[in-house]
């Protein structure tokens, strides 16, 4: 052979490597992409696959809550109506420890309590005042006046009035704040314009749209009842400390109910029932709370056990010993799904309907 034919001998097996390479090269390639598509698609199915399964998790979790209201109401007209108790108080089954079931063979759990929304202080009954039944002021009894609260009808002339719901909101929250931050009695009218439907402030603590849009995010008042406690966080004055401070004692109605159920409040709550009365302190109050009678108390064992006091001036219509509204908390959790709600029920003649529902925390 030749020089000449070994060398084209030679190009030509250089040419078939380089070929045989940029095929070997173009396949990896096409091996890498499909590879990598490969990946992506079953990445979006195991995706697809649990958001699916947190659907159906989450609508069987609000299955449960929904069902856990049912219970709620029947258990309590159950309860009500074969134990013929006389009034609401906290030795009753519905007040002890939240009630746990497992759910889709201990794939999730259903949790429940509820609680009695007159063993708090109703933010919306700060706009409130007592008023008398027919027959008039000879009606009223020591410690008690008959009746109840309605709307405080604003004008012109009373508008820098202090009302009774202020002040009585006013003494709640002094002792619970630090001192330095806002004042108690500038935080109660605040809370007040923010919920009445007028749009001058009360006073020089007053706050109405005039202050809210001159803020850097501005909004307006609500100038309604507040439909939840965490609306103070938007009120002027407060922040997250003094919310933090009061929020065991207070709550929101969607009516002008402001009663304080001497029956169902804590003895670490006492506050709640000190602020209605006079010429009695507070260790006397919780003394008493602890001491409850296992049927709860009526009006004269109550203030026979305090031994002197009185409802004060501004706590007349408020302090009751008995309860018309309750509020079911129910947490649904389903492997990876959970609901939560907040069902206000009401009352009547042992039977009991659902009148608002809080969805989430």
């Amino acid at each position: 052979m030749n020089k000449r034919s070994s060398t084209t001998v030679s190009k030509q097996i250089c040419k078939a490597n380089r070929q045989d390479g940029i095929a070997l090269i173009t396949v990896l390639v096409i091996f890498s992409v499909l590879s990598i598509m490969s990946i992506h698609i079953l990445s979006n199915q195991n995706m697809n696959n649990r958001r699916t399964a947190n659907i159906i998790n989450s609508s069987k979790a609000y299955q449960y809550m929904y069902g856990a209201e049912e219970f709620a109401k029947s258990l309590l007209q159950n309860y009500f109506e074969e134990s013929e108790q006389e009034r609401v108080h906290r030795n009753q089954p519905w007040a002890q420890s939240p009630m746990m079931f497992p759910i889709e063979q201990n794939m999730g759990q259903l949790q429940g309590s509820i609680k009695d929304m007159h063993s708090c202080f109703n933010l919306n009954s700060i706009i409130m005042e007592s008023v008398a039944q027919a027959g008039g002021p000879n009606d009223e009894r020591e410690g008690e006046q008959l009746g109840g609260l309605q709307v405080v009808e604003e004008s012109t002339g009373d508008r820098n009035k202090v009302l009774p719901g202020q002040k009585l909101f006013t003494k709640l929250i002094e002792p619970l704040i630090e001192s330095g931050e806002s004042s108690p009695q500038a935080l109660a009218t605040a809370v007040r314009d923010w919920i009445d439907d007028d749009l001058e402030p009360s006073g020089i603590d007053g706050a109405e749209d005039y202050t809210y849009t001159g803020y850097t995010k501005p909004y307006r008042t609500g100038n309604t009842f507040m439909a939840h406690t965490s609306e103070l966080m938007v009120v002027k004055g407060f922040d997250a400390n003094i919310y933090d401070s009061i929020k065991d004692y207070i709550c929101v109605l969607p009516t002008e109910q402001g009663t304080i159920n001497v029956n169902t409040v804590k003895p670490e709550h006492a506050e709640l029932v000190w602020i209605l009365l006079e010429d009695v302190d507070l260790a006397t109050v919780r003394q008493a709370l602890e001491q409850l009678p296992e049927d709860g108390y009526d009006e004269a064992t109550f203030f026979e056990t305090l031994g002197s006091g009185k409802v004060s001036q501004d706590g007349r219509g408020r302090l009751v010993f008995d309860s018309q509204y309750m509020q079911l908390t129910a947490t649904a959790m389903v492997q990876t799904g959970n609901a939560k709600v907040q069902s206000l029920l009401m009352k009547s003649d042992n039977e009991f309907q659902v009148v608002a529902r809080h969805i989430g925390d």
